[in-house]
């Protein structure tokens, strides 16, 4: 079909339509119009993401695939020349990483008992994910009225903060700082990639990462587990 129409172009039989542009949404009200309806979204697959992973002076360019189903499970598969180097999961009350290279499963409780808190929780990496899952935190946001719309989930003790472009909404960074642990997980859009870097769970690491395919309201079938003859079983405090 497309090159048919390539052809008509071609011979002058296409005749041209002009489509009036539509207005590029933008503000407050421009939010609250994009997320009119985004109810519907139940699970976002982004896969075939290109990035580099830098992590215990290692660095690794790997396909990407991340899951979300909402307000239930976050998924991470890091995939190097056919081989798959790290499976992640994230839960409500818990985090699993899987490290394949090395052969170790760390865990560790998402919300801890005693001590200090992370600088994430669920719902934080829930809304990085994607800008839709923050629709359902539209009393957080505000506008600056110059570029940005700043989202504000600051706790006592940890600044949390995600920025949208004021003009076309795109997500451009989020800062997550722990003023006591000097924990932290940030992000900031360059150019046409993302630039991540934390320090919060296992060791410091980095990702910057571009493109991928989306898919809506799609099944994943979730798998963390492994040989337990196999692999050595640490749990973070």
């Amino acid at each position: 079909m497309v090159l048919a129409l390539l052809l008509l172009r071609e011979c002058g039989s296409l005749k041209e339509i002009v489509v009036p542009a539509q207005p590029e949404l933008k503000g407050m009200a421009g939010l609250e119009e994009r997320c009119q309806g985004t109810d519907s979204i139940q699970s976002l697959l982004i896969s075939k993401a290109e990035a580099i992973i830098t992590f215990d002076n290692e660095r690794y360019e790997v396909s990407l695939t991340v899951y979300s189903r909402r307000d239930s499970i976050i998924y991470l598969s890091a995939v190097n020349s056919g081989y798959e180097i790290l499976r992640a999961s994230v839960m409500k009350d818990s985090i699993k990483v899987i490290n394949r290279l090395d052969k170790i499963v760390y865990t560790s409780p998402l919300e801890r008992r005693f001590g200090y808190q992370y600088p994430v929780n669920f719902r934080d990496l829930q809304n990085l994910i994607n800008a839709y899952y923050l629709c359902q935190d539209l009393e957080a946001a505000h506008d600056d009225q110059m570029d940005l719309i700043i989202f504000e989930f600051d706790e006592s003790q940890v600044k949390k903060r995600i920025h949208l472009e004021r003009v076309g909404l795109n997500m451009k960074t989020f800062e997550f700082y722990h003023r006591q642990t000097d924990k932290y997980l940030m992000g900031e859009r360059v150019d046409d990639a993302w630039r991540i870097y934390s320090n919060f769970m296992i060791t410091s690491f980095e990702i910057v990462a571009r493109g991928g395919l989306i898919t809506y309201n799609k099944d994943v079938n979730i798998k963390m587990d492994v040989n337990p003859r196999r692999y050595t079983f640490t749990e973070v405090r």
